[in-house]
């Protein structure tokens, strides 16, 4: 029976098919292959009433055995009882042989299950017509009669056709004894109309069941289709993410460090404009790409939130500060109102990204002179709230604007005011965090959107150093890029920055020239030609003592499995697009440890007591 589930639940479910036999319901019959899974479908629905039925017919049973004995004169108790132990023999054999579905072919069972509840009929036809022949003290009707058809017709859970068959079979048998036996004419034309008009309503309550039991079971195939359809394209969708942010990333990726090169040339003044306008072009791009990725991410179940503590203030201060040259230029006074001992449990970039969303929508949409963020406390929660002064939402608006591409105010679709995807992706990150949340706002009157996040433990923490421009760089790099684009781009800033680059296009490469090298550093793609991804290159230059210094993974696979593996490798990752500003302070932070690394190597070397014994 499991196997024959287990094949059943693998196999391919033709959805037009099953959708073309709705329309031959009525007539009880599928075609072939539809009708045999149906039968197998009623068999085991049959097989999951076994143990009512079983109960039910051999209590019954034992139970007019008993009142025979009772009631009934010794000499026909004899043959009554006779009978009815043979029923009960005919009820067990066919409850036992119907109900073992993968085992029984379903015809069998049913046509078994049949004889059984024929044989049952007939019997119970035999006991009345002989109680009533002998003229028995106790008054013998045939009503016993509608309990072994009532339980036929629904309880057995028999095919339609079959339960009919049973039942008027039953029906005219015993009006044929009572013929037999010479009952009065208008005692055999009232059992008839009863017998009758009860086999003919169960008749078409056992249409009606099967039909019923029909339907359901195309429901079902349609549902189950259903599901295994949206289970594939959820992993279509799922490949598609993966592949079109991996490829929509490598030359965005590219672009900008050309671009950062361009900037760092002597360049005229309209050249130096020119190349501004690109990068700011650039980077709207990239903006546009993250949101399109994000909320496809989202909405397919792509992002785990990873939940921590973390100090808020500081968390705010720095948030704020990314956006106050976006403030300056719309002339818009950006504050902070937040308690410096406070913490919040969630998780940073989840968290980043909604309240980064709702200030660059108050900062592009509200037409606001102030916007700030207040916390407050309200119980075990922290309520963080991004409020500014502009021209407000009507009521109806304040649902809507969380719809995917929705701008209320940029009829013209500019792009300098995005794409509409900010508070939709807001709704996504707070169905997924699950914290309270809610808008507050009238015309002219401004807006208020906060959350409710979980309050968490403050950790007292250094003050963080000013950070420094970070000065030339000096070393040996190695970079392993399959893509020439991008290749050629980090080769040239890196060169640029003062840094040696030992280029490679692939593992195999690096791994058969890296020996002689001599570098401090390796940068490399995760995604590389050959059978070696870049986590499996690092791995190798380890075990084979080729390269033992800081290594860093440059890559537009943002998964949450290679974040981990990173992070156990002991390797910096970076997510294409990257800021040249970040890959040049990573790469020189991954040089002072690489220099650091090497002068313990040699003021070990020098103190080590094998040294200190050799002659000057």
């Amino acid at each position: 029976m499991q196997e024959s589930t287990s094949r059943s639940s693998s196999a391919p479910i033709d959805e037009p098919a099953f959708l073309a036999e709705q329309r031959g319901l009525r007539r009880l019959r599928f075609s072939k292959t539809i009708e045999d899974a149906f039968q197998h479908y009623l068999h085991a629905k049959m097989a999951s009433r076994v143990v009512v039925v079983a109960t039910s017919s051999i209590v019954f049973m034992l139970l007019f055995m008993w009142l025979d004995y009772v009631y009934l004169p010794p000499e026909l108790a004899t043959y009554t009882l006779s009978i009815r132990a043979v029923g009960l023999g005919v009820i067990c054999f066919a409850i036992w042989y119907s109900n073992r579905p993968g085992r029984v072919p379903p015809r069998y069972a049913f046509a078994m299950a049949t004889v059984g509840y024929i044989c049952v009929g007939i019997m119970v036809a035999m006991v009345i017509t002989m109680a009533r022949a002998a003229e028995v003290s106790i008054r013998v009707t045939h009503d016993g009669l509608y309990l072994v058809l009532l339980s036929g017709m629904f309880l057995l859970a028999l095919p339609m056709r079959h339960a009919v068959l049973g039942s008027w079979t039953i029906v005219l048998s015993y009006l044929f004894a009572e013929m037999m036996m010479s009952a009065p004419a208008r005692m055999l034309i009232s059992d008839g109309i009863f017998l009758s008009n009860f086999a003919v309503m169960g008749s078409l309550g056992t249409y009606l069941y099967e039909y019923m039991q029909r339907r359901a079971y195309l429901n079902e195939q349609l549902l189950e289709a259903a599901r295994r359809r949206a289970e594939r394209e959820s992993q279509s969708k799922t490949h598609f993410l993966a592949t079109a942010s991996h490829d929509l990333r490598q030359p965005l990726h590219a672009m900008l460090l050309f671009i950062q090169h361009l900037q760092e040339q002597p360049l005229n003044g309209e050249a130096q404009r020119t190349v501004g306008r690109l990068s700011d072009s650039t980077q709207l791009l990239q903006a546009m790409l993250n949101s399109l990725l994000d909320i496809s991410r989202l909405s397919v179940g792509m992002v785990r939130p990873q939940i921590r503590s973390f100090n808020l203030a500081p968390w705010l201060q720095r948030l704020i500060a990314s956006l106050d040259s976006v403030a300056l230029r719309r002339g818009i006074q950006l504050e902070l109102h937040c308690a410096p001992y406070l913490a919040v449990r969630s998780d940073t970039l989840l968290l980043e990204r909604l309240l980064r969303n709702y200030l660059n929508n108050a900062l592009l949409h509200a037409d606001a002179s102030v916007v700030r963020v207040e916390v407050s406390r309200n119980e075990d929660h922290l309520r963080i709230a991004v409020i500014d002064n502009g021209c407000g939402l009507e009521e109806a608006d304040q649902e809507r604007i969380f719809e995917e591409f929705t701008q209320l105010r940029n009829p013209a679709r500019t792009l300098d005011k995005g794409v509409g995807l900010g508070l939709s992706i807001c709704r996504q990150i707070l169905h997924l965090l699950q914290y309270p949340s809610g808008v507050n706002s009238r015309p002219g009157e401004g807006a208020c959107f906060w959350v409710e996040v979980p309050v968490g433990e403050w950790q007292a923490q250094p003050e963080e150093p000013m950070q420094a421009v970070v000065p030339n760089l000096h070393g040996q790099v190695a970079l392993i890029e399959n893509d020439r684009v991008s290749r050629e781009a980090m080769q040239s800033l890196l060169s640029s920055w003062g840094c040696v680059v030992w280029a490679f296009s692939s593992a195999d490469e690096a791994l058969a020239e890296l020996g002689t090298a001599g570098v401090d550093v390796v940068l490399s793609d995760y995604r590389l030609e050959g059978e070696l991804n870049g986590l499996e290159l690092i791995r190798q230059l380890r075990e084979r003592g080729i390269f033992g210094g800081p290594a860093a993974l440059v890559t537009a696979d943002t998964s949450d499995d290679l974040v981990e593996s990173a992070r156990l490798a002991d390797l910096h990752l970076l997510n294409k697009p990257v800021l040249p500003a970040r890959l040049r302070r990573l790469v020189h932070e991954m040089l002072e440890h690489a220099g650091r690394s090497a002068a313990d190597a040699r003021s070990g070397a020098r103190n080590s007591p094998g040294r200190a014994c050799e002659p000057e």
